[in-house]
């Protein structure tokens, strides 16, 4: 039969192993965390080459807005301006960051930092208001890419 002194010491064994299996968990955290923030930061410094005129701009990622399809082409809604590529959205969609662009349509995809609000509406969608009064209609069918980027259901 054990004493109770022999039990306290197992249980301190315990805790102690505990203790380092939660420190360990905590830093993989920590270090799963910082990951995040600097991908996040080099999906904000990504960059894109388009042609105008003649001559090559180069836009950084974190400063579009949203993206609109229109055939074979695509146009870049950035805070200044607007450019079109030939590109279509699909590919486009396949290059940008899936944690800072999402689809809300099949013409349409917009940049999570500029959504300033999100009203429901019939059957399901949502009329998502960027920050410069754009308007653009979150179809159910992609619905669920924004509820698992917020992290809740909408």
């Amino acid at each position: 039969m054990k004493t109770e002194l022999e039990d306290i010491e197992q249980i301190r064994v315990q805790f102690g192993i505990l203790t380092k299996e939660v420190s360990a968990y905590k830093q993989m955290l920590e270090d799963f965390l910082k990951t995040q923030g600097t991908q996040k930061n080099r999906a904000n410094n990504a960059k894109i080459l388009v042609k105008v005129n003649g001559r090559f701009i180069i836009i950084q990622t974190g400063d579009i807005c949203w993206i609109e399809a229109c055939g074979d082409y695509i146009r870049l809604h950035c805070s200044s301006k607007s450019f079109i590529i030939h590109q279509k959205i699909g590919d486009m969609e396949k290059k940008l960051d899936p944690y800072l662009f999402f689809r809300v349509n099949k013409s349409a995809i917009i940049n999570i930092d500029f959504i300033k609000e999100m009203e429901p509406m019939n059957h399901g969608d949502y009329l998502i208001t960027l920050r410069d009064s754009t308007q653009l209609n979150l179809s159910r069918n992609y619905r669920n890419c924004l509820s698992t980027m917020f992290g809740q259901h909408i």
